[in-house]
């Protein structure tokens, strides 16, 4: 079986245990703290719903919440965004990461003596996991690669560390925009004449693996991690921010060149003494992936009833680790262009009939794919225009155009060969992802 096919296999199981979760009473919270670089969930067990009288089932509780666990976690884990393009669920999606190993270092993590609530209606327990411990499964490299010298020399001398400050709005390089640079594992530090900083091979494997490559933090104050940045470090403003998710900061070329002049501030690179000041609004979040609550299962049954009265051809229908998503195979548009055959535009209606039932506040991300066939420019901006096409589309058949974002992956995300006829069917597709608002509901 291919790693593709195994994931899905997995992804499976991984699905129906978590249906039964919801079932069960059981739910996470995880908040990612990048400052104090870790991921920490609490999971909950309602006993009420699961006929459990504490004190006395407290070992039967405790049973059903480390079984349980571990599949709830990897769901939310999903979310982490490792670097500018990719989440954690792309590269287990792709085989990069294997679902076990994700499981193991959750299994391992270190957690809380379970608790119970004061009605003694639910018990819950928490679970710390080091967001190195993630980082460390993704350093793969020996040693470390070294930094280019530059043709161009600048006037520097030796410094401890390298402190930028990419607080605030940043222009956005390549696009007409403005935006806060988001934390990520593996950021990449750029010039601004686009040549590659820093990136997660320049640094000791060792070291990525016990600290990571960078520290986030959103205080000025250098005694905080002096131990990272030492007493004389070169302190750089960001220029701007690059990358899909808006990860990699970019520096003045002249900032490059005082640390690629020299080679003690080479060698800082390599150390990983890497400080990045952001905002603090950017360095915790409350929840990593979709809320699978009530509401979650809800419009997925919901849709799930739809389409089976009225099956749509080449069009798969499921609860992803991104959210609930519709997939549509091998959309036919006139050749290398966005404009689409109009025998496609019943199937568009179904799925557009269907998209309105996850209510007026959903909102719907559209992404294009296309086969490779070795243009990938081509097949980048193309994924792009079919991808708004697909949006135009839906906003013609009621769904506000307002309330739709696209991205275009050209041919870098094949989910089959490129070989074959049916392969390149497979890969040429549209990924609609369901995004429902948050909110409390009580049953």
């Amino acid at each position: 079986m291919s790693k593709k096919g195994l994931f899905w296999l997995c992804l499976l199981a991984l699905t129906s245990s978590l249906c039964m979760a919801q079932d069960r009473g059981l739910t996470v919270t995880s908040t990612t703290n990048w400052g104090k670089e870790h991921i920490h969930s609490m999971i909950t067990l309602d006993t009420q719903k699961n006929g459990i009288r504490l004190p006395a089932g407290r070992n039967t509780a405790l049973q059903i919440l480390e079984m349980e666990s571990p599949a709830l976690l990897k769901d939310t884990f999903f979310s982490l965004q490792i670097d500018s393009t990719n989440q954690l669920g792309n590269y287990v999606e792709n085989g990069t990461i294997h679902l076990s190993e994700l499981t193991d270092l959750i299994e391992l993590s270190p957690r809380t003596p379970p608790w119970f609530s004061r009605d003694l209606e639910t018990i819950s327990m928490t679970r710390t996991v080091p967001l190195s411990k993630i980082a460390s499964l993704f350093v793969r490299h020996t040693r470390a690669q070294p930094v280019p010298h530059p043709l161009q020399k600048e006037p520097t001398h030796a410094f401890t560390g390298i402190l930028i400050d990419a607080r605030g709005h940043l222009p956005v390089h390549g696009e007409y925009t403005d935006e806060t640079i988001q934390p990520c594992l593996f950021p990449k530090i750029w010039d601004t004449e686009m040549d590659l900083v820093y990136e997660r091979n320049m640094i000791e494997p060792d070291i990525a693996r016990s600290r990571g490559v960078v520290f986030y933090t959103d205080s000025a104050d250098e005694r905080i991690y002096r131990d990272r940045i030492g007493n004389d470090p070169l302190r750089i403003t960001a220029r701007g921010v690059f990358g899909r998710a808006r990860t990699d900061p970019i520096i003045s070329r002249s900032d490059y060149l005082k640390i690629a002049s020299s080679p003690e501030n080479r060698e800082l690179l390599s150390q990983g003494k890497v400080v990045i000041i952001c905002d603090a609004k950017t360095l915790e979040r409350s929840r990593l992936g979709p809320a699978k609550n009530f509401d979650y299962y809800f419009v997925w049954k919901e849709i799930e009833r739809t389409l089976a009265v009225t099956p749509v051809q080449r069009m798969v229908f499921r609860d992803a680790w991104q959210g609930l998503k519709i997939t549509m195979y091998d959309i036919r548009f006139v050749a290398d262009t966005a404009q689409i055959i109009e025998a496609e535009r019943g199937r568009i209606s179904i799925v557009a009939d269907a998209l309105k039932l996850a209510g007026p506040r959903a909102t719907f991300l559209v992404e294009g794919h296309t086969a490779s066939v070795g243009k990938p420019t081509g097949e980048l901006n193309l994924s792009k225009e079919r991808a708004n096409k697909i949006a135009e589309e839906l906003s013609q058949r009621g769904i506000p155009r307002e309330r739709i974002t696209i991205e275009g992956y050209g041919g870098t995300q094949p989910q089959d060969t490129n070989e074959t006829d049916a392969g390149r069917a497979k890969n040429r597709r549209v990924e609609i992802t369901i995004h429902l608002p948050e909110q409390n509901h009580q049953d």
